[in-house]
C-alpha cells in the first residue's frame, strides 16, 4: 500500500502518527484527535505551511499510525515517542534553546536578578521557562517595581535620584535590608507573583481614575506577563512537587476512562464503567495502593524534556473542558 492509500483509509479517530523517510527512519511524531484529517494537512494547503514543515513533507516517504482511545492517550503517547526517539524534525520545530531561567545569585553583596540560558553555578534558578524574550522584559519589571540594583559593576548612577533604586552602590540601604527585598521577590516568584499583582493592580486603578488610559494599558500588560510567567512556575512547581494528577474522560454513555499521572510518568490508564466509578473510593485506593507501590520509584532529572512534558500534559488536561481531574497529595 502507498503512501497516499495509507492517508486515504486512515481512520477519523484519535492516534499518532509516525513520518518516516525513504530509509525508514521515523522523522516526526505527532498526535490528532482526527487522525485522517491531520495527516491529510500536511499533503494539501502547503502555502501556509511553514519551510521547515515543506522541507519536512518533501521527505516524507511512509508513515504508521497508533490508534488510541483518546486525544490524551495520542498526547501522552507522543509525549513519550518523543522523549525517546527524538526525531529530527520535532526537534527543529521545536528548539529547546528557546528555554531561559531566572537567576538570582545570593553569594555576592546586593543580588540583582538576570535572565539565564542554562544553569552555571550554585546561584537560585527559577525555571526553566519557554518565553524567550518575554522573560527579559518579566525581569525588567521585577527590579523596576521592587526598585534593585540592575547594574553588574555597581556605580553611583542616577537611578537613585530618580527614585528607581533603592541605592546600594551609595550603601543607603544595608546588605540585610537588600537580601530582605530579594527574598520577597523570590517569595513572590514562588507564589504566583501575588503581592506584585496586587501593587501593580492598585496603579492601574489609580492611573484610571486619573483618566491616563494609556498609562494603566501599559501596566495591564505587565500584570498579563506576570501572570503567564506565573502560571508556567506553578506548572514547574507542580512538576518539582511530583504532585499526582487523577483524570478521567466519559468515552461513551457507558464507559470511562482514568489517568493516574505523577511528575511526568503515566503510572495507569484503565477504562472502567460509569457506575463503578466512585471518586472518594479512587483516591483511597490510589493512596494505598499506586502511590506506595511507586514511591520507592526514582524521581527523574526535572530537565528541559520535563518540563515539556508537564508542560504540555498538564496544560492540556486544565484546558480541555472534556477531561476532569484531581490533584491527589
Amino acid at each position: 500500500m502507498d503512501l497516499k492509500e495509507k492517508i486515504d483509509n486512515l481512520p477519523k479517530t484519535p492516534g499518532i502518527y509516525m513520518m518516516k523517510d525513504k530509509y525508514g527512519d521515523i522523522i516526526y511524531v505527532g498526535k490528532s484527535k482526527k487522525l485522517k484529517e491531520r495527516v491529510k494537512s500536511y499533503f494539501t494547503n502547503s502555502k501556509n505551511h511553514s519551510k521547515k514543515v515543506k522541507r519536512m513533507v518533501k521527505n516524507i516517504e511512509d508513515l504508521d499510525v497508533i490508534l488510541t482511545d483518546t486525544e490524551l492517550d495520542a498526547l501522552l503517547l507522543e509525549c513519550e515517542m518523543i522523549k525517546k526517539i527524538r526525531p529530527m524534525y520535532n526537534q527543529l520545530m521545536k528548539n529547546h534553546e528557546n528555554y531561559s531561567y531566572i537567576k538570582i545569585n545570593k553569594n555576592i553583596n546586593y543580588p540583582y536578578i538576570e535572565v539565564s540560558k542554562e544553569i552555571e553555578d550554585d546561584s537560585l534558578y527559577l525555571g526553566p521557562y519557554t518565553m524567550d524574550k518575554k522573560l527579559d522584559e518579566i525581569v525588567n519589571i521585577i527590579s523596576r517595581e521592587y526598585k534593585i540594583r540592575t547594574c553588574k559593576i555597581m556605580n553611583k548612577c542616577i537611578k537613585y535620584d530618580l527614585n528607581k533604586c533603592v541605592g546600594p552602590c551609595r550603601e543607603i540601604i544595608s546588605r540585610k535590608d537588600y537580601n530582605i527585598i530579594i527574598d520577597k521577590i523570590i517569595n513572590d516568584l514562588n507564589n504566583s507573583n501575588e503581592n506584585l499583582i496586587n501593587i501593580l493592580n492598585k496603579k492601574m486603578q489609580d492611573e484610571i481614575s486619573k483618566l491616563n488610559f494609556e498609562k494603566a494599558n501599559d501596566i495591564n500588560h505587565d500584570i498579563s506577563l506576570l501572570k503567564s510567567l506565573s502560571y508556567k512556575q506553578n506548572i514547574i512547581n507542580n512538576a518539582n512537587e511530583n504532585k499526582l494528577i487523577l483524570a478521567w474522560i466519559n468515552l461513551d454513555n457507558e464507559n470511562i476512562k482514568i489517568y493516574i499521572i505523577k511528575g511526568a510518568k503515566l503510572l495507569k490508564s484503565e477504562i472502567i464503567k460509569i457506575e463503578n466509578f466512585k471518586l472518594n473510593d479512587l483516591i483511597y485506593k490510589i493512596k494505598e495502593n499506586i502511590l506506595k507501590d511507586n514511591e520507592d520509584i526514582d524521581e527523574e532529572v526535572v530537565d528541559k524534556y520535563y518540563i515539556d512534558f508537564a508542560n504540555i500534559v498538564y496544560s492540556y488536561i486544565k484546558n480541555n473542558k472534556d477531561i476532569n481531574y484531581k490533584y491527589i497529595q
